[in-house]
């Protein structure tokens, strides 16, 4: 029965287990089951919890998808839209949310990947190169965002001193986007990865779009804002310099 299932679906199918039982021996499952886990029924195949696996990934995609898709783009939108300090603290509040969150995800992630046994192919859901995408990608995201807010203290502290933006503030502005935007992006293959139902992976995806369209269009927003204000400042700037001088601000 196992060689059956190996010649059936094959390593790239392997990403987790669907159908009853857990423990070893077990393998009640059938092909194409309703939850789309693409695992057919065999026999001694794994050997740990299937059933607790198979929650323990669900909590971890919630948890990554409300991190990633609501709470740090909401976040950043909040920057945008809230008026003086409230902003800041509104900001830095709801991006340590977002990252505990996250970081509780990625623990359930990295359980998984030393709980998941994944037979025939000799090793785990990070061993494996038909699963390991998703795992690797996770981690890279939580490696750069764990500097995310020691990057944004060093920000604020230089931009309250010298009133304009320094590399600090860019690295933390550009840093924030491309991994918040690769951790969203990689929420979707966690979702192919684990088969998950098509409306499932068509709300994740028109969610994301919104979102991800939304914290884009205020971060537009607050830019042009911002070269306005400049440009105000540079304005005044200049009139005052030509009245020290003498000349008649017209």
């Amino acid at each position: 029965m196992a060689r059956e299932a190996h010649a059936q679906y094959g390593p790239s199918h392997w990403p987790y287990y669907g159908g009853g039982g857990s423990g070893p021996g077990s393998g009640s499952g059938t092909s194409g089951d309703s939850n789309g886990f693409g695992f057919g029924s065999f026999e001694g195949a794994p050997g740990f919890d299937v059933d607790a696996a198979m929650r323990t990934r669900t909590i971890h995609g919630i948890l990554a998808a409300l991190a990633m898709v609501v709470l740090f783009p909401s976040g950043s939108i909040l920057m945008r839209i809230l008026p003086g300090r409230l902003a800041l603290w509104g900001h830095a509040l709801t991006q340590v949310i977002a990252f505990c969150v996250y970081i509780a995800a990625a623990g359930l992630g990295f359980y998984l990947v030393h709980e998941v046994q994944i037979p025939f192919a000799g090793g785990s859901l990070l061993e494996n190169p038909a699963t390991s995408y998703h795992p690797v990608i996770g981690i890279v995201v939580l490696v750069f965002l764990f500097f995310q807010p020691f990057l944004g203290l060093i920000h604020h502290a230089k931009f309250k001193r010298l009133q304009r933006r320094t590399a600090w503030s860019y690295l933390h502005i550009f840093n924030g986007r491309i991994f918040i935007t690769l951790g969203i992006i990689n929420g979707g293959l966690g979702l192919g990865l684990a088969g998950a139902d098509a409306g499932v992976k068509k709300t994740y995806i028109v969610v994301s779009v919104i979102m991800w369209t939304l914290w884009m269009a205020a971060a537009i927003i607050g830019e042009v804002r911002r070269c306005n204000a400049n440009r105000k400042v540079a304005r005044e700037g200049r009139r005052q310099r030509k009245m020290s001088d003498g000349e008649v601000p017209f």
